[in-house]
This record gives structure tokens, sequence and C-alpha cells, in this order.
């Protein structure tokens, strides 16, 4: 007896791609990109290829007709359109199209999903991709190269006085380790759940705080004492400013709330006394 297909709209492929026949070929090419024969390969060309963007991608492909797809997916849909929305989905760099490197002949177009390039996308809106088989950390730093922050920012500041860098940043003021005797200890561990978990509420999104970036950002801020309510109100004041605006609304993350303007961001004060939903309720109206 024959198993049933399964066709599978994730929510999170939807937000992506922002038409639910697309997130369901998507998520099929994705599903189909955990079982090639060489996926162990393929896993390693994808973490290469996070570092090394014109890498000779020579494993992880497979093949399927327009109406293999369409019976697939159980959306009915003419070959033809489903070449239109698999074009969509090589423009967007989510998957790569190929003919058949051996048999010149073979109509038959080859596939291959851009793991990296996909995840980097649900990133800048904050969700990632969930149950797929292995998680391929990406390695860069988004927040470092934003120059359409930097730009906000400098308007923003631009006849205040910049505050320090890391680098410049002095610890005059800071209790030596003679006055630090009355101090609180610090806990045992560092609160990650309960910071990221308190962003994700305030902001509607989904970041992990399991990702080895977001915690590096978070241990070095609490290196410099600051604790749970300072990541709290960071993340109060800027959702507050951003949330409503879609060109500062993916800067709503933990590489950009928990940099090296961290301090600055915390002694900015309440830029309002309405919430973040007050807010986001207005904006309805």
């Amino acid at each position: 007896m024959r198993g049933f297909k399964r066709s599978v709209i994730k929510e999170e492929l939807l937000m992506l791609t922002g038409d639910y026949k697309l997130a369901i070929i998507l998520n099929q090419m994705i599903y189909w990109s955990q079982c090639v024969k060489d996926f162990d390969v393929f896993i390693s060309e994808e973490k290469k290829r996070n570092e090394e963007s014109q890498l000779e991608l020579t494993h992880g492909w497979f093949y399927k007709t327009a109406s293999e797809l369409a019976g697939d997916t159980m959306t009915n849909m003419a070959p033809s359109s489903i070449r239109r929305y698999l074009a969509k989905l090589i423009n967007a760099g989510w998957i790569d199209q190929r003919s058949n490197p051996k048999i010149k002949w073979d109509r038959t177009k080859q596939y291959r999903v851009n793991l990296i390039q996909i995840q980097k996308d649900l990133n800048q809106i904050g969700l990632y991709l969930e149950g797929y088989k292995v998680e391929i950390p990406l390695e860069v730093d988004p927040a470092e190269d934003d120059q359409d922050l930097i730009q906000h920012e400098a308007n923003e500041v631009s006849n205040e006085e910049l505050p320090f860098s890391d680098e410049e940043r002095t610890y005059e003021d800071e209790p030596t380790e003679e006055s630090t005797e009355d101090s609180p200890k610090e806990p045992s561990s560092i609160p990650y759940a309960e910071i990221i978990t308190y962003l994700n509420e305030q902001t509607d999104k989904n970041f992990k705080p399991s990702v080895r970036k977001t915690q590096e950002k978070i241990r070095a801020r609490w290196q410099e004492k600051h604790r749970l309510q300072d990541f709290q109100k960071v993340i109060d004041t800027k959702t507050a400013q951003w949330i409503n605006d879609p060109s500062m609304n993916k800067f709503l993350r933990p590489e950009t709330l928990f940099g090296t303007k961290f301090e600055a961001y915390l002694n900015e004060g309440d830029t309002s006394k309405e919430s973040a939903f007050d807010l986001y309720v207005k904006g309805l109206e």
C-alpha cells in the first residue's frame, strides 16, 4: 500500500514568499533536498558556500518535471504555471537550476536548494528555517555592514556627541575590586532564553536563544555589567521607535540591539509612554 502525499504550508515560508503556492513549492523543494543521495556532501558545500559565494556547486541536485511537481504538491496547476512559480523562486535566489551536465539532450531541469540564502532572508524578517534535518549556522554578522542603519542613526545624532565604541570606552567609573564587596552577586548563568523570549514577545518575532552569535552579543554586554532590566529597556525603546517603520523593523534583532551601540540605546530614555502594541494599534487606524 502506497503512502499518502503531504502538501504543507509553513508559516515562515508563507511570510518569506508572500504567496501560499510559492510557499508550498519551496517547502517541497526543501523537503527533496533532504532526500538526495549525496546529502552529506551537499551540506558540506552549503557550509562552504556561506563563506565563498562563487563556490562550484556539484552536489545536492535533483530533477523534477513541472508535471511531477504539480502532482507532488497537489496544487493541480498547469505545468506552465509551475514553471512560472519556479522562475520566481530562482530569481529570489532560493533555488538554483541547471540542465543535465552529462546528457546534453536531456531537457529535464535539475534543481538545488540554496539553504544559506533562505536562512539569511528568513533571518532578515526575524524567522528561521524550522524542522530541517541539520542546522547550518550563518557566519555573517549583518549588523556590521548595514549602511542604512548607520545612516539612519547618523542622522539622528548629527547634532549630538557620538557614543564611544567598545575600543574607545573607558572604565574609570566602574567599581574596583576593593569596592565590589557590597555589590550584588552575579547570577550563575546568563539568562539568554529570558532575554530572547522578551524580545520575541515585544516584536512578534521568533529568534532562538541557542544561536551562537546571539549568545556572543548578550555575553559581551553582560560582561559590561548590564543586566536583564537593561536588555528589556533597550528592547522596549527600540521597539517603540522601529516597529512601525518598514525600513527599520528588520533591525529589531539581537545583532543590532545587543551590539556595540547597546549602551547608547540604553541611555536614550523612554521615547514614548505608549507600548509597542499601542503604537501598532494606532498604525491600523
